[in-house]
């Protein structure tokens, strides 16, 4: 508390009948805040010469009764509104006269000055960085000096001030761009950096983590933008922003563009945080299915993006410096993928006890086609229906992670004792209790491209959430020259010529007859590689999909 406080104070009626208050001055002298004629009127005199766009913070030095701040908040409805006040006993009059009631008035009082810029500044953040806009009451400003007059010094020449023109700029005016990446450690993010960088394009990354609060994330991304000026902001399944909607908007009030490349379902992501969609939101979703969810939400730009391949890693490897750890891979038909055993227990945990029984029902006769709520029966409707958005996410993300292991689990037994190697966490032995061939994980970028060079067959069976979609594994595999059968995707018709570049199955009746023809017959097995790989090379490479990115975002906001 200030030791200086307000030694007193008088409510006056001026001549039209309402209050006006008289305090005694830091120098002793008496001044009364509002007109001794019509208080109202003066207050609506003010705010009409007063200049502001009606946008961020707006900063109301004194309170008095209130009249100015009743007529600003209805001129500017939008502004968020911060009346700074110095005494306690002009704060209680004002209250109790009704003028200061408004949920958009946060009164600071009682504070030092020092501790009212902090205060400012700290809501500044929250509210997105918006711009402030001082308003100062003449006759309290006046009256308390060495109070009011450093806070109207530092704000008025305050960095945040000026820093809001900084972060404001004209994006795409060249061909070479600038990227700013929010780095969450996910694994695309890796190739989509090495696509923009070898495309020409600089790269800046902000490193994000779980823990992270909003105003640390948007303090980090301000400074970078500020020094990089970046053209546009790309994330991963929209990792680094938070679900309260915060850094999408501050994002939205500087108009920098976002792009949220989707490789997992969007559903079970930000389908229950709408305050993420902004006009500056471009969504970018590996699987078609989910882009009317996407528009229904709101999100105005959203277009459809597959996985690709990074050919530098994924290539073939057939000379002598590999032999050896082509060797430790070499088998018949492998099948890299998780057993899914841990990601069931975590979202059957948080699925109501009263809805797991609706959980092993649905999954158990779920098509990739179809709406998991369509699904439902009458009686299975009645108990989902009374769930929260959350809730029902984590039922549907319950459901799918559960569909998907009884699927590859289906698939796997057709093949199993025909030296199948499977390559995935150690779950897997809980769940195939007999001799079955189960290797440890092995890591993206150092084991894999040799696991699918040495392997004759790579097997593929395509998570549940993926409806239309294929993964990484349809590109990259062909991108080493190597086979495989994976299941009937229906976006694989549009990225390769079926029978041809691709071979699939339906059913999982038709795995052991396709694995036995290719196992017999190299040489098919080695044109269809063949001409996958030339279409991968033309077509489906990381460096493809960043174009993509670019020419969706410059049409939309050059």
């Amino acid at each position: 508390m200030l030791g200086n406080a307000v030694r007193h104070t008088t409510l006056v009626k001026a001549k039209n009948g309402m209050l006006s208050i008289r305090v005694t001055c830091e120098n002793d002298s008496v001044k009364t805040l509002h007109s001794l004629y019509d208080p109202e009127a003066e207050a609506r005199s003010m705010v009409d010469t007063f200049r502001f766009n009606g946008k961020g913070v707006l900063v109301v030095l004194g309170l008095g009764l209130g009249y100015h701040v009743t007529e600003l908040t209805r001129c500017y409805p939008e502004a968020k509104i911060i009346v700074v006040e110095k005494s306690n006993e002009i704060y209680k009059n004002a209250v109790s006269y009704g003028l200061v009631h408004d949920k958009k008035h946060e009164v600071l009082q009682g504070l030092t000055h020092g501790e009212v810029i902090s205060k400012i500044a700290e809501i500044q953040m929250r509210s997105g960085f918006v711009p402030v806009t001082v308003f100062p009451l003449p006759s309290a400003v006046s009256a308390f000096p060495s109070f009011y007059d450093p806070i109207l010094t530092s704000l008025k020449n305050t960095e945040s001030v000026k820093l809001w023109d900084r972060l404001r700029y004209r994006k795409f005016k060249t061909e070479t761009l600038a990227v700013l990446m929010i780095d969450s450690g996910y694994f695309l993010l890796t190739e989509a950096e090495k696509a923009l960088r070898s495309n020409g394009h600089k790269v800046e990354k902000v490193q994000v983590h779980k823990s992270d609060e909003g105003d640390k994330v948007i303090s980090g991304l301000i400074e970078t933008i500020v020094k990089c000026k970046p053209d546009f902001l790309l994330t991963v399944n929209h990792l680094g922003l938070d679900e309260e909607g915060r850094i999408s908007d501050f994002l939205k009030s500087i108009e920098m563009p976002v792009a949220s490349w989707y490789v997992d379902s969007p559903n079970l992501i930000v389908k229950a945080f709408n305050k993420n969609v902004s006009p500056y939101m471009a969504l970018f979703m590996w699987d078609r299915s989910y882009i009317h969810d996407m528009k229904s939400m709101g999100f105005e730009t959203v277009e459809y993006l597959p996985l690709a391949t990074d050919e530098k890693v994924f290539r073939p490897f057939n000379n002598k410096k590999h032999k050896k750890k082509l060797s430790r891979y070499a088998c018949d038909i492998s099948f890299v993928g998780n057993s899914m055993v841990e990601p069931v227990e975590k979202w059957m945990e948080k699925v109501n006890v009263h809805v797991r029984p609706v959980v092993d029902r649905v999954c158990s006769e779920m098509v990739r086609s179809g709406s998991i709520m369509e699904m439902l029966s009458d009686d299975d409707r009645k108990v989902i229906h009374g769930l929260s958005e959350q809730e029902k996410m984590d039922f549907e993300a319950a459901v799918i992670w559960k569909a998907t292991q009884h699927y590859r689990l289906g698939c796997i037994d057709t093949i199993r004792n025909r030296g199948l190697r499977i390559y995935g966490d150690n779950q897997w032995k809980s769940l195939l209790h007999d001799n079955a061939e189960i290797y440890p994980s092995v890591n993206y970028y150092k084991e894999l491209p040799y696991l699918f060079n040495a392997t004759r067959i790579n097997f593929n069976a395509t998570s549940m959430q993926m409806k239309e979609a294929v993964n990484q594994r349809v590109f990259d595999v062909p991108a080493c020259g190597s086979f495989l059968i994976t299941d009937d995707q229906q976006s694989l018709h549009d990225l390769f010529e079926h029978g041809r570049e691709v071979i699939t199955y339906r059913d999982k009746e038709e795995i052991p007859g396709l694995v036995e023809f290719y196992l017999d017959n190299p040489s098919a097995r080695d044109r269809v590689s063949q001409r996958a790989r030339d279409r991968v090379l033309k077509e489906h490479t990381y460096k493809h999909r960043i174009e993509r990115v670019i020419k969706t975002l410059r049409g939309t906001f050059s």
